[in-house]
């Protein structure tokens, strides 16, 4: 009987497992990563790239762990970079779209205190500051399986400040990118 038990709660665990299991950094990272598009329907949802005024989606960065979280500002150095995206064309090209390299006229580590089951919110305009690796063709509207991931890079200050480092990738999302 208690074989039994122990097969059926095996097996049922082997169903249950993911087929693609995340990354060790995700399994062991405190926070899970979402996207919100700037429009969903029941078609799905959709983001837009433009050199000129896009709308803002968002990347939304959740604590999942028990203790408070420090992630860096968006506005320093250490923050800019935290978010990118990875791409899937319908053809199977895939690609990046990273923010582009800044100068910082003024710039000092900062951080924002993320709190137990509390969010970061991160509004993501794809405009000139963005650029696609490769590049994407120059369409109104096409389909793309779009990842977000949140990756900081272990540093002095990420030590100092007792910043997270390592890499959380959202699930894959199907949305239709409309460029002008």
């Amino acid at each position: 009987m208690y074989s039994s038990m122990l097969r059926l709660a095996f097996l049922s665990l082997l169903f249950l497992a993911p087929v693609n299991p995340p990354s060790s950094d995700s399994l062991s990272a405190p926070f899970s990563l979402v996207i919100v598009p700037e429009f969903s329907s029941s078609e799905g949802g959709s983001i837009a790239m433009a050199n000129y005024k896009p709308r803002n989606f968002y990347v939304v960065l959740t604590n999942i762990s028990k203790e408070p979280q420090a992630v860096w500002e968006y506005w320093n150095s250490w923050g800019y970079q935290t978010i990118s995206f990875e791409f899937t064309t319908a053809d199977g090209k895939k690609g990046r779209i990273l923010k582009r390299q800044q100068d910082f006229t003024m710039n000092f580590p900062s951080t924002f205190l993320i709190q137990p089951g509390e969010h970061q919110v991160y509004a993501v305009q794809l405009d000139q500051w963005w650029q696609a690796h490769p590049a994407l063709p120059k369409v109104a509207e096409m389909p793309i399986a779009l990842k977000a991931v949140y990756e900081v890079s272990p540093t002095p200050e990420a030590s100092q400040y007792k910043v997270w480092t390592g890499r959380v990738e959202s699930h894959s999302y199907n949305f239709k990118l409309r460029q002008w």
